[in-house]
């Protein structure tokens, strides 16, 4: 397909473009002759033609005007001429957060700065897998954050922050101290849960602890403007919502998380670890001190500190009598049951022994007898994990969603 300079079109995924002959630019990334772009599903992007060109591509609309607005060249010049460091970008869902931090990223890139980006979007995450705080150092242009390997991940292990609070405020912060001295501007791309209680409290929260040197509002007329009325003291600039910026439905999502899950967990190989070999983290599982309970339903069971009580794993779920009655004998006001079964298809997050992700993993069983945990994972270095950080994202063998467990209860 011939295209002449000037010309500006809209790509929807799942496609690739193949550039035959000369130049166009596609989120603010200059892609030339010879070169292919992979377009996911659910992805849209504008092809801006610099030169006439020659392009094999479909699913298509040409359209009149530009979708990236002047504006968004004149924040690139003002976060480099202010020096301002930590850029936090803030919208509700389907605003173009990410398509905007990846333009933002392109055009500081292209001036010769280094430039890192943390993706805060755990549902809909690009670096990393769902469940994931992705963190990238980039010194060349990208189109899709998704194609690249992060280089620092923190473990949240849901797909909303909602009963996450802490994990994932910490998540920001430990990848934002892990990027800030090594680049010239991070860039933080936050999830679109922006009102409401909860909305309002995580993200108060999350700019505390960024501390930012810039916040950017992507907005429709002025949903977001309650987050930043005490923010006197730092630039704040605010951007219109793209016309053409697509909403993308719950099923769509869905569809783009197992696809990115599917990415992720492929080549898997099945690792065992033995109890006496890993500490375990956001579980209460091995982190009492083991008790024998002569009870051919109980499988393992652990003493756990002051008040907490005792842990018990049982084949079937304890009834109440059941639960009275090991409370006495064991001198408890307090039971924890842990039925066998439930941790198959958990996601855990495998770390080394300074606390850093080396990857992600699929619980197949836990040997509470013999005291094993057999995992699926395509992390191939078993000898260096050495904690198992629990979440409560379930994937089936085929990684498509299969339920969810609430935090704290391993």
């Amino acid at each position: 397909m011939k295209l002449k300079e000037g010309e500006i079109y809209l790509v929807k995924g799942k496609t690739t473009i193949e550039l035959i002959d000369g130049e166009v630019e596609i989120i603010g990334k200059k892609v030339k002759k010879g070169e292919t772009v992979y377009v996911p599903y659910g992805k849209t992007v504008p092809v801006e033609v610099l030169s006439d060109a020659e392009v094999n591509f479909d699913n298509y609309e040409k359209i009149p005007l530009r979708t990236i607005p002047p504006e968004w060249d004149e924040v690139v010049n003002r976060i480099l001429n202010e020096n301002l460091k930590k850029v936090i970008v803030l919208g509700e869902v389907d605003t173009g957060k990410t398509f905007f931090s990846t333009y933002l990223s392109n055009k500081i890139i292209e001036k010769g700065k280094k430039v890192g980006i943390i993706d805060a979007d755990l549902g809909q995450s690009d670096i990393g897998p769902p469940g994931t705080i992705g963190g990238v150092i980039l010194e060349k242009q990208e189109i899709f954050l998704s194609e690249i390997p992060p280089t620092f991940l923190y473990f949240v292990g849901a797909h909303s922050p909602g009963l996450h609070f802490l994990p994932y405020i910490a998540g920001v912060l430990h990848v934002l101290n892990k990027l800030i001295n090594r680049v010239d501007v991070v860039i933080i791309d936050t999830p679109g849960w922006v009102q409401g209680d909860g909305g309002r409290a995580i993200r108060r929260c999350e700019l505390e602890v960024v501390d930012p040197s810039c916040i950017i509002l992507l907005q429709r007329n002025d949903e977001i403007e309650h987050l930043v009325k005490i923010y006197k003291d730092i630039p704040i600039i605010r951007l219109k919502v793209s016309k053409k910026a697509s909403s993308t439905s719950q099923e769509a999502r869905k569809k783009l998380r197992e696809e990115i899950a599917r990415k992720y967990f492929k080549n898997l190989q099945k690792i065992t670890l033995n109890f006496d070999e890993i500490e375990t983290d956001r579980a209460y599982l091995l982190t009492g001190k083991k008790i024998e309970i002569n009870d051919g339903n109980i499988l393992h069971a652990e003493l756990l500190s002051g008040w907490e009580g005792a842990l018990v794993v049982s084949e079937r779920k304890l009834d109440i009598f059941e639960i009275e009655k090991l409370k006495k004998e064991i001198g408890v006001f307090r039971i924890k049951n842990i039925v066998k079964g439930k941790e198959k298809n958990l996601v855990v997050g495998l770390l080394d022994e300074k606390r850093d992700v080396l990857g992600l993993g699929i619980i197949q069983e836990i040997d509470y007898k013999n005291g094993k945990f057999h995992i699926l994972t395509p992390f191939n270095e078993k000898d260096r994990i050495k904690i198992i950080q629990f979440g409560s994202i379930k994937l089936s063998e085929n990684i498509e969603e299969a339920g969810f467990i609430e935090p704290g209860y391993f």
